[in-house]
């Protein structure tokens, strides 16, 4: 096995050396984000400059990439990318989400946990061998995603362990590329990732238009509940675990989604985007009145929230709160529709959440959410 390792790497080595690099644009017109706070897209001639934030290291540095339409590029300089891209590997259900929105499903040849992913096209590709694992975190498969030969790898996350091979996967030329939706604090700000992602397929006209059109969506639905709100329910996220409970900060995407309903998030006063973790005496000091429960780790039934902490057997909100979870749309694996297709449907979410809090709709109106009795 290893040797079959070393000599792609020669393969690939050697197919680098033979190619020159063209003269490409540096610069374009900015295309300005209405939400995204993570990226900036530029058109030029060729076809697109990307800016990148590095916002894992918390720095003000950025990553460039010059995507390409035009001619030969040298494959050993990450931050070349010819497109349109026809092979793709991606570590997180959202990047196959934004791919399948843009109907390139196809050019998917390498998942990061195929069990999870949710969409009946992709889990198609996956029964016909199409597409392959590559495992997850310090145990990526290297040489698959070697023998894939993708154009690029959409990575989700970081760690020193993970870190690691991707730096190798860079050195041999395939170019990696760290997505940050996840670190955008509203929920059109993680949506409009799509425009990012189409540009890798050369079709930015089709995600802009979609992206206007969910946008709109969702903005009408804002606004006409901050107008006919008759009260504003107290909600509370998520349960403990091992005693601790973590919760989103007060400027996190969740947290901007229940103001947007005409909720008020009771969870914690502390900003930022980050988990924060609380204790339960902080809780029941902070949470005693909420009226809704929302997310409550995987449970199905109202009994199973005190077998995970036994001491919320004395928290008001377990008897006193109309509790729903985010897991109507599971597939036999555990995988969870809302983490994945839900990234491109915020105006979705957004009226379920409506329902919940103003409507109390019944249960077959909700689209991701479900009751929990």
């Amino acid at each position: 096995m290893k040797k079959s390792f070393y000599i792609l790497i020669i393969v690939f080595l050697t197919t680098i050396s033979c190619r020159e690099t063209p003269n490409l644009s540096t610069s374009g017109e900015v295309i300005k984000n209405s939400y995204a706070q993570g990226f900036e897209i530029s058109k030029i001639e060729e076809g697109y400059i990307i800016k990148l934030k590095d916002r894992l290291t918390k720095s003000e540095s950025t990553h460039n990439y010059l995507l390409s339409s035009k001619g030969d590029y040298e494959s050993g300089n990450n931050e070349i990318i010819h497109i349109p891209v026809t092979k793709v590997v991606c570590l997180s259900s959202t990047h196959c989400a934004f791919i399948s929105c843009l109907e390139k499903t196809n050019s998917i040849k390498g998942i990061s946990g195929l069990n999870y992913i949710y969409n009946d096209e992709i889990r198609k590709s996956i029964q016909m061998g199409e597409i392959s694992e590559i495992g997850y975190d310090s145990q990526i498969n290297l040489e698959k995603i070697i023998a894939l030969n993708p154009d690029v790898v959409f990575a989700y996350g970081i760690d020193n362990s993970s870190m690691a091979g991707y730096e190798k996967l860079q050195e041999i030329g395939i170019p990696v590329i760290f997505v940050t939706d996840f670190l955008e604090e509203t929920p059109l700000g993680r949506t409009e990732w799509i425009k990012f992602f189409s540009c890798f397929y050369d079709n930015f006209d089709y995600a802009n238009e979609y992206f206007d059109s969910v946008a709109n969506n969702y903005e009408q639905i804002k606004s006409e509940v901050s107008k006919t709100a008759i009260t504003n329910p107290e909600v509370i996220l998520n349960l403990p675990w091992k005693g601790t409970w973590w919760v989103p900060g007060k400027d996190s995407y969740f947290a901007n989604f229940i103001n947007d309903a005409g909720g008020i998030y009771k969870m914690t006063d502390k900003k930022g985007h980050e988990s924060i973790p609380l204790s339960l005496e902080e809780i029941f000091a902070n949470a005693q009145n909420a009226q809704i429960w929302l997310n409550p780790n995987s449970v199905i039934k109202k009994s199973e929230i005190t077998n995970v902490e036994p001491r919320l057997k004395d928290f008001s909100p377990v008897n006193n709160c109309r509790i729903y979870n985010n897991n109507k749309r599971l597939n036999r694996y555990g995988g969870n529709d809302f983490y994945e297709s839900g990234i491109l449907h915020p105006d979705i979410i957004l009226k379920d959440l409506v329902s919940i809090f103003h409507n109390n709709e019944p249960e077959n109106e909700l689209y991701y959410y479900q009751s929990v009795k």
